[in-house]
Formats: C-alpha cells, structure tokens, sequence
C-alpha cells in the first residue's frame, strides 16, 4: 500500500511542476471555502461554455460533465453557479434551454412540431420541456408560439409595434 501512495505522490507533484493541478486554497489556507479569483474563473468559464459553446444543447450535460468542461470539481461548480446565477445547476440550464426555446418557437412555422424543438433545445423528453416552459415563463410553449404568431401577424400590419416586448 505505501508503494501506491509513493506512486500518487510522484504523480501529484509531477503535475503540480508541469502547472496542470491547480491549488484552489484560499489565503487562509482552508480548502472548504474557494478561492475568490478561482470562483470567478469558474463563473467565466461557465458562461463561456454556454453562452458561445451552447452546451446546454446537449441532453446529456450533467454537473460532472460541466465542471470536467470548466476544470474544477462539482462542488466548486455548483457552488459558484449558486452564487453568481442565483439558481442551482438544474434551473440554469433550463433557464438556457428555455431561451433558446423561445427563439425556436417565435422563428419555426406550425409545421416543426413542438416535439423536435424540445430536443433539438436539449430538453430530453416533452414533460420535462412544458414543466419548464410553463415555470419560467407563466405559459405553455404552444401558448407561447401563438403569442408570437400573433405578434408577427400584427407587425405586418402595424411595423411600430413591438414584438419582442415579451
């Protein structure tokens, strides 16, 4: 057993030469609280991988899989996303999926059922997509769609009018 551990040792400090393991203690020395500048490196990255990479499109993203994407562990994640989003990991990638829904469902025709715009936004299955719909926004995304319908159809009419007031 002290063979192996010799051999973690090794390993841990041949990474921490090469810079790949980053020591995320704060001043003080505790390593149950994170490192301020760290926490905003990770609140960066996370809008980075979903604001320009759209990894919320991806039905399979998990908190373990966002933070191996961002570099830290999924308890610094979860608690960076709890601090600078407001929410936890669930509801920011539903908050996310939501909006992108939105712009789906105002852009296709009648023709592209609500079924596929709920996948192609990363949502796994139609229940958990109209659960989240509905929470987010007070309406149901067929509700929603005919909002914009309505709105689009008024603006032809009428171009002052503002359709993106929603």
């Amino acid at each position: 057993m002290s063979n192996l551990f010799k051999l973690f040792v090794s390993q841990l400090n041949l990474l921490k030469e090469k810079g790949t393991l980053q020591s995320v203690v704060n001043k003080d020395g505790d390593s149950s609280e994170i490192d301020p500048n760290h926490e905003m490196k990770i609140y960066q990255e996370v809008l980075y991988n979903m604001d320009s990479k759209k990894i919320y499109l991806d039905s399979s993203l998990s908190l373990v899989k966002l933070s191996s994407m961002v570099g830290t562990n999924t308890t610094y994640l979860s608690n960076s996303i709890n601090k600078n989003f407001g929410c936890n990991f669930k509801t920011l990638i539903n908050r996310y999926r939501v909006e992108y829904c939105k712009t789906m469902l105002g852009s296709n025709p009648l023709s592209v059922p609500i079924k596929e715009i709920a996948r192609n936004c990363g949502f796994s299955s139609v229940s958990a997509f109209y659960a989240s719909f509905k929470k987010l926004t007070g309406i149901s995304p067929v509700q929603y769609r005919m909002l914009m319908i309505y709105r689009n159809e008024l603006n032809k009419v009428d171009p002052g009018s503002d359709a993106e007031s929603y």
